[in-house]
Order: structure tokens, then C-alpha cells, then sequence
């Protein structure tokens, strides 16, 4: 049985899914391929961003999921006697509209996202089917699965994405290696209905010398507990029920706990050596893992299928050059990498079970807490990679000036109606044109909106408060845009669909700027 499609998605988890969604609401034709029969059922992720959020509400899915998410969550790190270290995941920071610290059941998220599919008409979604190889030339990609019912099929596809995880397929079938260190101490996973623990501890690290710990709260009356397991002490001690209610007895009514889930994992830091092999692209755990120490692993995956989404509609629909493809790696590595490099450093305040080291450690913390300022620079340092996201190559004109390369934030901006809304309510799916402190079309005109407008871009204005003319805009009463943007003088900035400034430049200058944009949406060089 032969089929054809343009894109054929491997794995079925967070990012295969939601990469599906990406494409199929720009009306891609997508097959998703999963060897299981049906999405994941056992706990696995538990943390998600303020921009993976971001990339839901996107979707349009977002609304539906909220109920089960725990939103605003604050991140305490606690030595052997209870002393705060430091923190993160302050809920008043929102930079990209959300909370940066919320938590979730990915196996909820999971099977809504596939049960959302049957809104993608161009979205085939095939459980139970599992890939056993394929082969590439200059038209396409032709893939050999088998069905549950051990039928044989080939797919005839333009491009072909792994999102098969750490175990990928896709990523041994191309020789693919991984480079990294992985963790020496395996860490044992929990999860409870503990529902009279609703209010204390939302996110919680044990940074103690005697076994290192963390939990963090869900939805619905559930909790996450992970330890790390001693050197010389058996995976099986730990699994053991009366071991874990030793664990968590301190801190919970052991009578009142549900354990349903329990085991043990080992971590990794480990990267593939490429993410592309010619029509063939790795995304999520296929092509890196990170330690959960800053419950970033599932929230890089979403962050590649962000990028690689709207590169890949494009290319496919000829609205731009398939070179722009070239760009998904060089955009996402350094980030990958930084955040592995994030979880790193915070697994190394973590887990040190050395008294001395963690009594270092501790007098560090007790020093930087007296100045308030010390802590906040701390914090902005550590995590910095989560809240300032940028990209200094790739598809970009002049990367580093005003906003251009940077993640657009999404404040709450007033409507002429005289409502709220958050910024993106108003960017669409796919490009924008944002005019700061002046008109977009007076500036640009009919012809210089042309290019972009076959492109489905959107055009906003946004003012500042006491700017000419705000009346008939989108107004930054809090000045958020403006303190993000680095001034009030009139700019225009092209907003890509994954809401990165493509170009941000100052009227006179949109013009070429544009220009350039074009250029390499074109496959050329600005």
C-alpha cells in the first residue's frame, strides 16, 4: 500500500504532535507515525514554560488545556535544614504572557492533542504503526512502516521528522551519534494523589547532602517526588513501597498517599551531532536530552518544532525557499545546549551529598541572600536562558539591533474598544507587521505591504500611552513594549510565525530592512 503525504512526523508524544497541529493549521498534509497503540499513559514530563505555553496558545488549543494546568508556580531550593537557597519562577514575571513555572500530566496533554487532530483536516494520525526504514533522494523521503495488523505500507513524503524519542529510530537509521555526559547518580520518580498537600511546596528542590529530592504539585490533587539514589544502594531498595513512604514521610501523611507510579531513571545531557540529514530533521529528545533539574526537556522539544513548524509549511507550500531549512539547527543548538548547560549547573547546587561541599555551598547562598540585589542578579544569570531568548543567526537582519533576533514578548495591551488582550490575539498564525508609535501602512504603503500581505502577514499598531494618534491602537499602558523594545521612537518590526523579530528597524529604514527579509525567505543573502 503506497500513500503520499508532505510531511510524515515519527512519535507521537508532546512534539510530534504538536509539530502536527503547527502544520496542519497552515494545511499541510502530515501522516504521523506511532508504534504505539495509542498516546503514552504513564507520567513522564511534568514542567511547562511560559513559551511552550506560548506555542499552545498558537495552536488555538491552549483554552481547552487550562484546567489542567497549574499555573504560577514558585521553584524553592532548601538545604539539609530547610534554609532557602534561592528560587525561581517568579509568577510576576511574564514575559512571554504565561508563567514561567507551571506544571501538567502529559499524558492528559498527550491524548488531547491527538484527540484535537480531527480538527486538521490534512492530518492523518496512524497508532500502532511502527517505521522500518527509509530512504531519501532530491524529491522525497519514501518510508516503510507496518501496521498493527503487520500490513506493510510506503509513504511518499517531501520531508520526514523524528520526534521518536531519546531512543530514536530515525536517528540510528542515520548513523547519528550523541555526545554529552549522563548523570552517575540515578534519581527514582514518584507520583501521588497526595490532595491534602494542595497548598504547601509547589515546586520544591531538597538540597540535602544526606539525599538530595525535589516535588512539585499537579492538578487534580497530585504530586511528583524524585530522590536520588545513594551511592551503592539498589534500584530495587528504592522501588520498594515501604522505602518510599520513608522517603516522603517527613514531609506528607503517608496514610493519605496514593502511590501509583514509581521508577527509577538515569539522566542525560547529550546532544546529537546533527539534527538534519538532508530531508530527514531530529526535534525533541531525538536530537537532545537534559537532566529535569530545570524542567526544561520537554519544553526544549516544543521550542524546535516552534522553529522548524512554520520552515516547513513554507518551504512546502512554495511560499519560501527550502534553504530556510537550513536554518533550524543553527537557530535551536546553542540554546539546547545552554539550557543542558542550565540544568547542569543547577543539578551541581542540587546534588552534591559531600558535607563540605554542600556547607560551601550553603555559606555561598547564606552571603548572596543578605543583598537583595546579589539575588536578583543570581536569579537573572541562572535562568536567563529561559526568560531572554534571542537567536543571532539564521533568519535575521542584523541580529542584536532594537528587538531584531529576540523573542517577541506578549504583554497585555488595552484595545481601542477599551478591553485587555494579550499581544498575540492579534499576530495570527504566520508573519506580522508591528508598527511601534506609528502606522504600519501609512509608513509602508500599499506597495510595501504587498509582499508580505501575500504572505497572510498581519499588520498591528501599537502605541504608547500618550503617543499622537493611540486612540485607534493597541496602547502599552504599562510600557512593557517600550521597556522590552529599549525606547519609544517610532519602530516596525516583522514578527516571524514562532514570534521572533525578524527585523526591527526604524521607519526610514523598514524598507531595505524588508528588503533583506525577503531575500532570505528567498534563499538569498541579505
Amino acid at each position: 500500500m503506497e500513500i503520499r503525504t508532505e510531511v510524515v512526523i515519527c512519535g507521537a508524544g508532546p512534539a510530534g504532535l504538536t509539530l502536527a497541529h503547527l502544520l496542519g493549521a497552515e494545511g499541510v498534509e502530515v501522516t504521523v507515525l506511532e508504534k504505539l497503540d495509542n498516546t503514552v499513559q504513564e507520567p513522564r514530563a511534568i514542567a511547562i514554560d511560559g513559551e511552550s505555553l506560548r506555542t499552545l496558545q498558537r495552536t488555538g488549543l491552549l483554552a481547552g488545556f487550562e484546567d489542567e494546568l497549574l499555573s504560577g508556580l514558585t521553584a524553592d531550593y532548601v538545604n539539609g535544614e530547610g534554609e532557602l537557597l534561592f528560587q525561581a519562577g517568579q509568577p510576576e514575571r511574564r514575559p512571554y504572557g504565561f508563567s514561567t513555572v507551571n506544571s501538567f500530566d502529559q499524558p492528559a496533554l498527550d491524548r488531547y492533542l491527538a484527540e484535537s487532530l480531527v480538527q486538521r483536516e490534512s492530518v492523518s494520525l496512524c497508532f500502532g504503526h511502527t517505521l522500518e526504514g527509509f530512504e531519501q533522494d532530491e524529491q522525497g523521503v519514501r518510508v516503510r512502516c507496518t501496521d498493527a495488523g503487520g500490513n506493510s505500507k510506503e509513504i511518499l513524503a517531501r520531508y520526514l521528522v523524528g520526534c521518536d524519542g531519546g531512543r530514536s529510530t530515525i536517528r540510528a537509521q542515520l548513523g547519528i551519534a550523541m555526545s554529552g555526559e549522563s548523570n552517575p547518580q540515578p534519581w527514582l520518580v514518584i507520583d501521588t494523589v497526595d490532595p491534602h498537600l494542595d497548598n504547601e511546596m509547589d515546586c520544591r528542590f531538597f538540597c540535602d547532602p544526606r539525599r538530595p529530592g525535589m516535588t512539585i504539585r499537579k492538578q487534580h490533587g497530585e504530586r511528583r517526588w524524585e530522590w536520588m539514589l545513594m551511592p551503592g544502594e539498589k534500584r530495587e531498595f528504592l522501588l520498594e513501597d515501604s522505602t518510599i513512604r520513608e522517603l516522603i514521610a517527613p514531609y506528607t501523611d503517608v496514610e493519605r498517599v496514593d502511590i501509583y507510579r514509581k521508577r527509577v531513571y538515569d539522566f542525560h545531557a547529550i546532544m546529537a551531532e546533527r539534527w538534519r540529514d538532508g530531508r530527514v530533521f531530529l526535534a525533541g529528545d531525538a536530537a537532545h536530552m537534559t537532566p529535569p533539574f530545570a524542567g526544561q526537556g520537554l519544553n526544549s522539544g516544543f521550542r524546535d518544532v516552534a522553529n522548524l513548524s512554520w520552515k516547513l509549511a513554507a518551504a512546502v507550500q512554495g511560499r519560501a525557499a527550502p534553504s530556510i531549512l537550513d536554518s533550524y539547527e543553527p537557530e535551536r543548538r546553542d540554546h539546547a545546549w545552554e539550557l543542558i548547560g542550565t540544568a547542569l549547573e543547577l543539578g551541581r547546587q542540587i546534588q552534591p551529598i559531600d558535607a563540605q561541599q554542600a556547607a560551601e555551598r550553603d555559606t555561598f547562598f547564606a552571603a548572596v541572600n543578605q543583598d537583595p540585589a546579589a539575588v536578583e542578579a543570581f536569579q537573572d544569570e541562572m535562568f536567563k536562558s529561559i526568560l531572554e531568548r534571542s537567536i543571532d543567526q539564521g533568519l535575521v537582519v542584523d541580529a542584536g539591533t532594537a528587538g531584531a533576533g529576540r523573542l517577541l514578548i506578549q504583554p497585555e495591551l488595552a484595545t481601542p474598544e477599551g478591553g485587555r488582550a494579550p499581544l498575540d490575539q492579534y499576530l495570527g498564525g504566520g508573519f506580522a507587521l508591528l508598527g511601534f508609535n506609528c502606522n504600519i501602512q501609512a509608513e509602508l504603503g500599499e506597495q510595501g505591504l504587498a509582499a508580505w500581505s501575500a504572505l497572510g502577514a498581519k499588520h498591528v499598531n501599537i502605541a504608547s500611552a500618550d503617543s499622537d494618534g493611540a486612540g485607534a491602537c493597541l496602547l502599552d499602558l504599562g510600557g512593557e513594549f517600550a521597556d522590552w523594545l529599549g525606547t519609544t521612537e517610532p519602530m516596525i518590526l516583522l514578527v516571524r510565525p514562532d514570534r521572533f523579530c525578524m527585523v526591527s528597524a526604524s521607519p526610514a529604514d523598514a524598507a531595505a530592512q524588508l528588503q533583506a527579509a525577503r531575500l532570505l525567505l528567498a534563499g538569498g543573502a541579505d
